[in-house]
């Protein structure tokens, strides 16, 4: 008997190919990719992949880790204040957090970030009238819708979040 194969449910060969397989095939020759960059996390999510193919087209390291930052401050926030659908990071079905004097210092300092953030954002939405940086906020890092019409919003927005984030920090 041949070890270390796929088997149907009767015990033969599979002759399928694995699911993995076919879904990574199909990103590659959906977005245009290789092999390597098609294995990638990055490849799933339209931030990735414009930070895949390259800082000419695409994002470069800094703007891709300042949109993911916003991601995780975002989600902080929607924890911070309770929002439903927000992302938990453990089981769906915890209990809410104890209300301790660290917790409340969190939801302070996480709510003061936030605001901090989007004062940063309509500033820079302010100095480029033509753009319209909170709909690349709300569709492409939110979301993650592919809108390729908007990556230069979507770069003058990464701009400005790496400026904030430097300062944050």
């Amino acid at each position: 008997m041949i070890e270390g194969v796929a088997r149907e449910p009767s015990g033969r060969i599979s002759r399928a190919a694995p699911a993995d397989v076919v879904a990574l095939d199909a990103r590659r020759r959906h977005l245009g990719l290789t092999k390597e960059q098609a294995k990638d996390q990055k490849a799933g999510s339209f931030i990735g992949y414009l930070n895949l193919i390259g800082h000419v087209d695409g994002l470069s390291d800094h703007q891709y880790e300042a949109a993911t930052n916003y991601n995780g401050l975002h989600n902080a926030y929607l924890r911070a204040i309770g929002a439903p659908g927000r992302v938990i990071d453990g089981d769906a079905g915890t209990p809410a957090p104890e209300v301790t004097n660290a917790y409340i210092d969190w939801v302070i300092d996480t709510k003061e970030v936030y605001a901090d953030c989007r004062k940063a954002i309509q500033e820079a939405q302010d100095e480029n009238r033509h753009a319209n940086l909170w709909a690349a906020l709300d569709l492409i890092i939110i979301q993650d819708q592919h809108l390729p019409h908007m990556i230069g919003d979507l770069r003058l927005l990464t701009n400005a979040l790496v400026r904030f984030f430097r300062v944050a920090r």
